[in-house]
């Protein structure tokens, strides 16, 4: 009896010794890695989701080839799906930055801003180009009225060839001032109005002054003389001030479209009507954008690109209608330059040259006056 009891005890000690070999040799279930977890290598300033990813080192075993991904990632679902819709083509070029191609149109996108480039030229979005419920896209506001007229150019389809050239300010209002050189912005903005005047007569277009001389005329008064005018295109002229003496270049802007932000302000005008002039929208942009890319080439200046505001000139218009700010008259070396007779020569060829090249490829459709 004694010696079988001895024998079980030796039997139970062995058993336990097993069981606490085997326990030691475990690894906790904490430590071991899910085979289908990716390690991510740190990258600083970068979010999670866009780290590069470290492949897990395995045992060498069998090459299985990857399957090719059907799909655009998940941040880039939504551009790729707009652009698709345009008939173009997307490439993420990296550093935030993505290309969108069609034809001879290429535009650059960046990621956080709203600065974008058509062709070389800047263009400013009404929304920052953002991730936006994990992906990145254009707002539905910039897929319409940018994206579209970017990479689609509409046919320029005009009621008449006349021009109705509108010389900023003038009478009691001098507008921008460099007191230093004695200039008015209201004196430029007629001079270069009376050149360009000369040079679209000469080619044989119509062309309609709001104003001939140094008088006020109300802001509304002249998009109605531009209506009552048949006006197949309207073009402001201004120059521009600002406190930052280091700002200069040309601008070029647009009517801003209904519920759409204006460049200058970060918020979206819901609650603004559509005026007449958004029924141009498309063509505002194809218009603007020959006008600022020729301007650019031709002076040399900053480009500060096509801008969007609801400047009260264009609210009304019947007809495609911009407004350009050519200069800072605050600029050291920018005003001189536009003070000169030659400079403003220039500046008045090429509106007539970018004006006449867009009048004589528009296809004009009578109306009834």
């Amino acid at each position: 009896m004694r010696a079988a009891q001895s024998k079980l005890q030796r039997l139970l000690v062995f058993m336990g010794c097993a069981v606490l070999f085997l326990c030691s040799c475990q690894t906790p279930q904490s430590e071991v890695a899910d085979p289908g977890e990716t390690a991510v290598a740190p990258e600083l300033g970068v979010e999670p989701n866009q780290m590069k990813t470290v492949e897990p080192v395995s045992e060498p075993g069998p090459i299985v080839p990857l399957e090719k991904s059907k799909k655009p990632t998940p941040k880039a679902a939504g551009i790729f799906k707009q652009a698709d819709q345009r008939g173009a083509r997307v490439t993420e070029k990296g550093d935030g930055v993505w290309l969108i191609e069609k034809g001879e149109r290429r535009f650059e996108l960046r990621e956080q801003s709203r600065q974008a480039i058509l062709n070389g030229t800047v263009v400013y979005l009404n929304e920052v180009f953002a991730e936006k419920e994990g992906n990145f896209a254009l707002s539905d506001s910039d897929f319409e009225y940018t994206l579209r007229p970017a990479l689609d150019p509409p046919e320029i389809v005009l009621r008449s060839k006349t021009v109705v050239l509108d010389p900023g300010h003038g009478g009691a209002e001098p507008g921008s001032v460099n007191r230093s050189l004695s200039i008015l912005e209201k004196d430029l903005n007629l001079d270069v109005s009376l050149r360009l005047q000369k040079l679209m007569e000469e080619n044989g277009f119509k062309v309609v002054l709001t104003r001939y001389n140094d008088r006020l005329v109300p802001l509304e008064d002249r998009s109605q003389i531009a209506n009552r005018s048949n006006a197949g295109v309207f073009v402001s002229i201004h120059f521009n001030a600002a406190f930052n003496k280091e700002a200069s270049g040309v601008e070029t802007y647009l009517l801003t479209p209904q519920n759409s932000a204006s460049t200058n302000d970060d918020a979206i005008g819901s609650s603004e009507p559509s005026y007449q002039g958004n029924q141009t929208d498309l063509l505002n942009f194809e218009l603007g954008y020959r006008v600022q890319s020729r301007l650019i080439a031709d002076l040399q200046r900053v480009d500060r690109g096509i801008k969007k505001a609801r400047f009260k000139v264009l609210k009304d218009l019947e007809c495609p209608g911009l407004l350009i700010e050519c200069g800072f008259l605050s600029h050291g070396k920018e005003a001189p330059l536009i003070n000169t007779p030659v400079y403003r020569q220039k500046l008045a060829e090429s509106l007539s040259y970018s004006l006449t090249s867009i009048l004589m490829a528009s296809r004009i459709v009578s109306s009834d006056r």
